[in-house]
């Protein structure tokens, strides 16, 4: 780990010039390029930019090679992607006299060109970035040795935590074994005192229900009724929220006995004693209108139905104040 550390420090010194480098590439526009290119005779510290450039890319180092250069759609990109990793010491040695020169560093060259101190960065930076691989090159090969080493040494490691690992795993399958059945044992004993209990109470409860069964039958026959009734008592309740509304409670009666005496007469099962409260009314919602203050009598909560139910708005009479 001290290797690996030691050289990636030595990478992480090269890297802040290579990403400014790289920053400043990207930040070149079209224009910039042809700014460059518009130099019928560079300056000389323009011209020793592209020369650097073109030594780096494999180009001539002429000013009509540099504008070549320029001129490829790719130049950016060749760039930004150039195979750092293994620059040939050949041109090195030749980048070499332009890194060492004072005049060319970024500082300088922008007084002439601000596009041409971006590829001065990035010729620079290519110098710094070789000088700097060559030094972890042999740190690498290094580490590669040593972690192949270690890969063997943790093999054989991982062969003996394997074979403790099998012996572990048998030692918890039997112990598991064992567990099993003290836990299978306790399971039945449990369900025994339980299935007695349950017993018990099945007693208990069969006794108390007895009782129960007469009000189920009842209920049961009850509802039964309500069934066969239920298309009286419908058509009905129909009729009461669309023409009762403005009659009083003894008018109503009267038009109810009517209308479940006319479908007796015609064979529609009604019920004899028909109350809209009873096929209309929902308990809950009736007993939260006589919290509200709704008097509790039949033709008041009638009137309840009728303004909840019906389809068109309802015109409430009140001189006492309870709607």
């Amino acid at each position: 780990q001290k290797i690996a550390d030691d050289a990636q420090a030595d990478l992480d010194a090269a890297l802040p010039a290579l990403e400014s480098a790289i920053s400043a590439l990207n930040a070149l526009s079209k224009n910039d390029i042809v700014e460059i290119k518009g130099f019928a005779k560079p300056p000389p510290l323009v011209q020793k930019v592209m020369e650097c450039v073109c030594i780096l890319l494999g180009a001539k180092t002429d000013w009509d090679s540099a504008k070549k250069v320029l001129s490829d759609s790719q130049f950016m990109s060749k760039l930004i992607n150039y195979d750092k990793d293994n620059i040939p010491p050949k041109i090195i040695k030749q980048v070499l006299k332009y890194y060492d020169d004072p005049e060319f560093v970024p500082e300088v060259v922008e007084r002439v060109s601000l596009a041409a101190k971006s590829l001065c960065m990035w010729c620079r930076a290519m110098k710094v970035y070789d000088e700097v691989a060559k030094v972890v090159e042999p740190k690498k090969a290094q580490l590669a040795s040593s972690t192949a080493m270690l890969e063997g040494e943790r093999a054989k490691l991982q062969k003996v935590q394997d074979e403790l690992a099998a012996v572990v795993a048998k030692v918890e399958e039997l112990q598991a074994t064992c567990d099993k059945c003290v836990s299978e044992k306790q399971r039945l004993t449990d369900a025994a005192e339980t299935t007695s209990k349950r017993l018990a109470r099945a007693g208990k409860l069969t006794t108390g229900l007895a009782d129960e069964s007469v009000r189920w039958n009842a209920t049961v026959e009850e509802l039964g009724k309500q069934r066969t009734n239920l298309i009286g008592n419908v058509f009905i309740s129909a009729a009461f929220i669309a023409y009762c509304g403005p009659f009083t409670a003894p008018y109503r009666r009267a038009l109810v006995t009517d209308w479940v005496e006319q479908c007796k007469s015609r064979s529609i099962p009604v019920a004899s004693a028909f109350s809209l409260v009873k096929v209309m009314g929902d308990p809950v919602q009736i007993r939260d209108w006589n919290i509200w203050g709704l008097p509790v009598d039949e033709y008041s909560t009638e009137n309840g139905i009728l303004a909840t139910r019906g389809k068109r708005w309802p015109l409430a009479i009140d001189p006492q104040g309870q709607a």
